[in-house]
């Protein structure tokens, strides 16, 4: 038996602003929402990337612990990281300095307005400019 796909789904205390921001400023679009009359599920999507977004009750989310999310990283894989960076960095994103690691990735990050930690990686093979 083959696994076709993993899609994580991120518990998010707002799930509108959410959407606007994976949609307007990440550009995912939505594949799917659950819900009336408020939506409290959905799938989003870009190229070959799924995410499904969920808005639990805000007891549940009171339960998580303060600085769960500090340790939960969604790494994605673009084609053209440099372009992928300064877009958004024109955009005005909050996005950390484009690096090359040790391990061989040029990467970034940004947190979404939950706090989850998007990291977008390629292969690189130029010379570090951290050593971690």
């Amino acid at each position: 038996m083959k696994l076709t796909a993993l899609i994580p789904m991120l518990s998010v205390t707002d799930l509108k602003r959410s959407i606007a921001f994976y949609r307007d400023k990440l550009g995912f679009h939505v594949i799917n929402v659950f819900g009336e009359p408020e939506p409290k599920w959905c799938m989003i999507g870009r190229d070959d990337i799924k995410i499904m977004l969920n808005e639990p009750p805000r007891e549940e989310m009171e339960t998580l612990p303060l600085h769960a999310k500090n340790f939960q990283v969604y790494y994605l894989y673009p084609d053209d990281i440099a372009a992928l960076h300064a877009a958004w960095k024109d955009d005005h994103l909050a996005v950390t300095d484009l690096r090359v690691t040790a391990y061989g990735m040029k990467e970034f990050e940004l947190r979404d307005p939950d706090g989850y930690w998007l990291w977008f990686g390629q292969e690189s093979s130029d010379p570090p400019t951290v050593h971690e």
